[in-house]
């Protein structure tokens, strides 16, 4: 009884905060929480006329093929960077006595997930308007999301405690972040590489799940789920992980925000 109490009082903070962090963002903004959709849809027009019309790839259904790699990137990208500030942007909570300091990281994923929610009918749309859409495939879509939380979650986590104590962490994150989206296929087609090369991917969690998320919404077929198994297991482990580094650093965070 006492456990589920704790429970559902820590579900509202979290719902709250992540509220809070929302109109934050878009305060004063003209279009305000529209700006979900327009940024990755702004992000496929660029792509689509570049690799379309000057340096052209030939994968068929370019807008939905950038969009259904996008939308997972740019909540994994848009997390990690807003985390690595969260603790010090929210320097009033983190002085809070008692107050669970590790929901910040946790509040910043689920406020960009909730972002890519908003922005996930667009990528049906799109889909729908090319005839491709197979809505069983849709239902595995929650898995991945699990997946990709957790990842998000423990590279966030790790982040935002480094973050307090070394300062250029976010400036090493803006080049690490751009390197890793070249990395990443998110505006190629994996299956266009050599198997030798493209096996290497299979170590970037991002074109793990990026593949996965792209089966489902865009191929209608189910992901690889041994890729998608491996990963699941590394990023819980990565998780606890960095729950442990965030433990170790806590006390220093007071005087360091």
């Amino acid at each position: 009884m006492i456990v589920a109490r704790s429970s559902g009082y820590l579900w509202d903070i979290v719902a709250t905060l992540v509220g809070r962090e929302l109109r934050i963002r878009y305060k004063g903004s003209v279009l305000g929480i529209l700006w979900a959709i327009l940024s990755p849809l702004g992000t496929v027009v660029i792509l689509h006329i570049l690799f379309t019309k000057i340096v052209p790839l030939n994968i068929p259904n370019y807008a939905a093929f950038i969009y259904s790699g996008l939308l997972p990137w740019t909540w994994f990208q848009a997390t990690v960077q807003t985390g690595a500030a969260t603790l010090l942007d929210n320097r009033d909570l983190v002085r809070t006595p008692f107050f669970p300091r590790a929901m910040l990281p946790a509040v910043v994923t689920g406020s960009n997930f909730m972002l890519y929610l908003l922005a996930l009918p667009v990528l049906l749309l799109l889909i729908l308007m090319e005839g491709i859409v197979e809505i069983p495939a849709l239902l595995l879509l929650p898995v991945i999301w699990l997946v990709q939380a957790m990842f998000t979650l423990a590279c966030t986590i790790l982040v935002s405690a480094l973050g307090v104590v070394i300062r250029d962490v976010q400036h090493l994150l803006g080049v690490g972040m751009l390197l890793w989206f070249y990395l990443t296929p998110v505006f190629y087609d994996l299956d266009r590489i050599a198997p030798d090369k493209a096996q290497l991917f299979l170590l970037n969690p991002m074109a793990v799940l990026i593949q996965a998320h792209r089966a489902v919404t865009l191929y209608g077929r189910a992901p690889a789920w041994p890729a998608l198994a491996l990963w699941a297991v590394l990023s819980s482990l990565l998780l606890a992980g960095s729950l442990v580094v965030f433990r170790t650093l806590e006390d220093a965070f007071v005087e360091e925000v």
